[in-house]
């Protein structure tokens, strides 16, 4: 019998709130947290949007002599974490910290402060750099950082893969429960892209969504037949990962289960998907097989929805093959349309956000798409959110250089798993009761 892990505390750092309720109110009501940016001045750029955190103050929970020697994705990646920890109610000091490990996501890291830090230098005339840059700047920082705030020993461990880098942080920590070398893992993902320099790479690549010079503000467009790139966002979040059995002891409050995950690379470009989808499509159909699931059970997926003209039809397409005909009837969103692109830390609001819409049995919308291009046709929630029956959800997260990863959630209202890895009639029959449970107006 594999050990199972469940997810018990959830922290957020994002354009639309710092904290849960705020979060998931805005991001089910279909508000967006793209504006105009602040933080720098994007003139000569394409594009003027972003979605910046706002008000966030990191002596709300870091010391200020340490949170000046930090960058602001580590910054981040520690509010989320404690976040996550204080909302899981997980009392370290009656867990074995030497145990309990941290497995964190960043694609770029301190690249900001390293940004800033050799201009700096530069206008020094090359004589003096802040003896903190290196500590603020490598993404060794996130994982460090996290595990120092919460005096946590176990393993500790920063995963770069791109945009799928929180994904692919939850899905080793789950390997490291499953294998009983812990009962307890904080994961997630973070990033704090905000800089000029990032923008104009970004822009020279041309992935970003043109604003036709701050005229548009309905951007980014997800699946929308006007879609024209991406717009740039910041942030983190952060889960507490546990063994079932760990979390049923000590009363813990369960969001969701990590049934499985995936994980396939293009081998093609680092700037570009295969056309073919081919590993899209395979690290989809390896996630349903992991978890036991037959197709027609996927209630919703949480799609990459990046808002370039390829992609998007590629991960249309990779759904449709995986799926067969259920993907015409699973409801899909995109966060990004409300979140922007934040490279890891997408994942992370992906993680939270799927197991928010499990708990509350609602869909946020997709937002912006209004004339739905007709190679994205499937159900792809526009305008609107919408309650819906969502027992097992995939996480699509589909990063630069072709690295796909694919979770499996799900509600955790199965009193046993099978260990054969199929789906059977007492699954099934176990859907059946639980749905006629919530039916009546209790709770999970």
């Amino acid at each position: 019998m594999t050990r199972r892990v469940v997810i018990t505390g959830l922290g957020i750092v994002s354009p639309l709130g710092l904290d849960l309720k705020l979060f998931w109110h805005y991001l089910s009501g279909g508000h967006s947290g793209i504006r105009p940016i602040q933080s720098f001045d994007t003139r000569g750029l394409s594009s003027s949007l972003g979605g910046e955190v706002i008000d966030f103050d990191p002596t709300d929970f870091i010391p200020r002599k340490q949170a000046r020697r930090m960058g602001r994705a580590s910054q981040f990646a520690v509010a989320a974490s404690m976040m996550a920890v204080h909302d899981a109610q997980l009392r370290l000091e009656w867990e074995d910290c030497d145990q309990i490990g941290v497995s964190m996501g960043t694609s770029i890291a301190g690249l900001k402060e390293a940004l800033d830090a050799h201009a700096d230098y530069i206008q020094k005339d090359c004589r003096h750099f802040n003896p903190f840059t290196m500590t603020a700047t490598f993404p060794n920082a996130v994982s460090g950082e996290v595990a120092i705030a919460l005096g946590l020993h176990g393993d500790c461990e920063t995963y770069s893969n791109g945009c799928s880098s929180t994904a692919n942080a939850v899905g080793r920590a789950c390997e490291l429960i499953r294998s009983g070398k812990t009962d307890v893992m904080v994961a997630g993902g973070t990033e704090a892209p905000m800089h000029h320099g990032i923008f104009s790479a970004m822009d020279a690549g041309r992935m970003l969504a043109s604003d036709e010079g701050g005229t548009l503000r309905n951007l980014p467009r997800p699946f929308d037949r006007q879609r024209s790139g991406t717009v740039i966002g910041e942030g983190a979040g952060c889960v507490v990962l546990e063994e079932y059995d760990h979390a049923i002891r000590r009363g813990a409050r369960i969001y969701a289960e990590v049934d499985g995950w995936s994980f396939t690379c293009d081998a093609h470009s680092m700037a570009r998907p295969d056309a073919g989808g081919k590993e899209q499509t395979r690290a989809i159909a390896r996630s349903l097989t992991v978890a036991g699931w037959f197709p027609e059970e996927v209630d919703y997926i949480n799609a990459c929805g990046l808002g370039t003209i390829d992609l998007d039809v590629i991960e249309t397409a990779a759904i449709k093959k995986a799926l067969g005909g259920q993907a015409y009837r699973t409801p899909i969103s995109s966060f990004k349309a409300a979140l922007g692109h934040a490279f890891a830390a997408s994942g992370a609001f992906q993680v939270v956000g799927t197991a928010l819409v499990l708990t509350h049995q609602f869909i946020p919308p997709t937002l912006n798409l209004t004339d739905p291009d007709p190679d994205c046709d499937l159900d792809y929630v526009a305008g609107v959110g919408r309650p819906a029956r969502v027992d097992r959800a995939l996480i699509n997260s589909f990063g630069f250089g072709g690295k796909n990863i694919v979770l499996a959630l799900s509600r955790p209202n199965r009193a046993c798993r099978i260990s054969d890895g199929r789906p059977s009639e007492t699954r099934r029959e176990e859907r059946v009761l639980v749905g006629s449970f919530h039916e009546g107006g209790g709770q999970a």
